[in-house]
Formats: C-alpha cells, sequence, structure tokens
C-alpha cells in the first residue's frame, strides 16, 4: 500500500513539474507609442523599439493608423491583436467605413476588430438605439462570415449604447456574433463590480484591456496594477476559464507614458509568475 501511495505521489510530482509555464500575451495601443515618442522626444520607431524590449509582443491600432507606422511595428515583430474603428450608428448607415474597416484587417491580418459605436443624446432615444444594435449586428454578422471578431467594450461614458452590464446584456441580446473586449478601469468607472462583470460576460470575453483607475469616476488611468482594479484577481479568473488571448495595457493620458508601460507589464508578468510557480 505504501508503495502504492509513493508510486502515486511520484507520478503527480512529476506531472506538475512537466506542465508547460503559462505565457502571457500582452499587447500596447499604438497610441501610446506615439506618446512615448513625444514625450521621450525619440522617433516612433525607437519608442516602439523601447517598448518592444519591455515585453509587449503585440500592438492595438486604430485603422486609421499611418501605415509608414503601421510596416515599423511589423518589421518590429509586433504580433496584431486587435484593430480599432470608430463607426458612429447613431448618424445611420455606416456602409463605406465598415468597408474601409474590413479592407484595413484584411491587408493587415488582423483576427478581431473593437467597434466603438457612437454616442447616444443626452435625452436617450429607444429608436435611435434600435438603429445603432441593428448596425451593431449585421457588422457582427459580417465579420463572423469573414472569419473576423466583431468586439464591443465597456465605454466609459454613459451615453454609450455599450456604457454597463445592462446596456450590454441588450446588446449581445440583439447581436448573437458580438464578442466583448473587456475593460477592467471601465467598469469600475460606471461603478460595477469588475469581478462579477468579468463572471457575467467570461463566455463572451475576446479580448482585454487591462486599465486601472485611481478613484471611481476618476478618468485618470495610472500604471496597471498600482490602482484600484484587481489585476491579479482578473487574470487568474480568466486563466483560469481557459483564456489565451491578448492582455492590452491602456493608461492613456499619462504624463510618464514609459515609465508607466513598464510598471505595467511587469505587474503582469508577476501575475503570470505567481500562477506558474502556484504562490
Amino acid at each position: 500500500m505504501r508503495k502504492i501511495l509513493t508510486l502515486t505521489a511520484l507520478f503527480v510530482i512529476l506531472s506538475l513539474s512537466a506542465r508547460k509555464p503559462i505565457t502571457p500575451r500582452v499587447s500596447i495601443f499604438a497610441d501610446h507609442i506615439y506618446e512615448i515618442a513625444h514625450q521621450e522626444n525619440i522617433s516612433f520607431r525607437e519608442a516602439a523599439q523601447r517598448v518592444k524590449t519591455l515585453g509587449y509582443t503585440g500592438i492595438d491600432v486604430w485603422i486609421t493608423i499611418n501605415l509608414e507606422d503601421m510596416q515599423v511595428l511589423d518589421e518590429l515583430g509586433f504580433e496584431h491583436a486587435s484593430a480599432i474603428a470608430y463607426i458612429d450608428y447613431t448618424k445611420g448607415n455606416q456602409t463605406e467605413l465598415e468597408s474601409r474597416t474590413l479592407s484595413f484587417i484584411k491587408q493587415h491580418n488582423f483576427p478581431r476588430v473593437l467597434v466603438v459605436p457612437g454616442l447616444l443624446p443626452e435625452q436617450g432615444s429607444e429608436q435611435l438605439l434600435d438603429v445603432v444594435l441593428r448596425g451593431i449586428d449585421l457588422f457582427s454578422r459580417k465579420g463572423y462570415q469573414e472569419g473576423l471578431e466583431v468586439t464591443i467594450e465597456d465605454y466609459d461614458n454613459p451615453r454609450s449604447p455599450c456604457y454597463n452590464i445592462e446596456a450590454l446584456d441588450r446588446m449581445f441580446k440583439a447581436a448573437k456574433r458580438l464578442g466583448h473586449t473587456f475593460d477592467t478601469g471601465n467598469y469600475l468607472y460606471c461603478g460595477e463590480d469588475v469581478l462579477q462583470a468579468l463572471k457575467h460576460f467570461r463566455k463572451r470575453v475576446k479580448h482585454v484591456h487591462l486599465k486601472d483607475r485611481v478613484a471611481l469616476r476618476d478618468e485618470k488611468s495610472p500604471a496597471v496594477g498600482t490602482g484600484l482594479v484587481p489585476l491579479n484577481d482578473v487574470i487568474s479568473q480568466l486563466v483560469k476559464h481557459g483564456y489565451k488571448g491578448w492582455f492590452s495595457v491602456e493608461h492613456f493620458g499619462s504624463p510618464h507614458m514609459l515609465q508607466d508601460a513598464e510598471t505595467s507589464i511587469r505587474n503582469v508578468l508577476n501575475v503570470y509568475e505567481s500562477l506558474n510557480t502556484g504562490n
């Protein structure tokens, strides 16, 4: 009996030691690289090289990015995490912009696009909201047919048609093929529990924006892992349930963008180290 237990324990130890470490996929916004170039008084290429050296392997870009800069990012080996398109469905039919978005994505081989759908009027309008929902539904179906993930994020503006859990529930009900770019800081901004929101939408999550906040209803975004967002719990829960996608670090408006980029990725990597060691 003792021999059987010893062999079993040995098998467990060997299995755990043979387990492959979980590798993070950390992306950054091209806008942050532009800001680094501005703040450090260096070229876009040099700023991108510094970011790459920090350990970022992916890039999130607006479809309006300068194509020469897109080429620089490709030359430096950044993987394409997500494209972003501002498609204001409150203005009605957006066929031309949708076509332009799909053309960019195909040309640069992005697997997904985050749609920012515009803002509703102050007083709200059920009829206009229905127009927005119908437009996003049709575009997400079109993207699905072409092997592309169309996503929407929780957007930090009360006039957004995807502001909070209630608004997103309505949107996902209307657009079955629509995925979720889960923004940690924006749930906190609208006063909702980040982990509860994650549990609620976990099956919809296709991409993650790691954004921190220094206070509720505050638009400031400090380095990831230095504010109120429970970074460890968010990453741990996603990994636990099989998420293998990108974590895109976000801190728009930072006065020390390079420093915050370094702190952010260090904190993300520390979480992964803890997951891999079991600490």
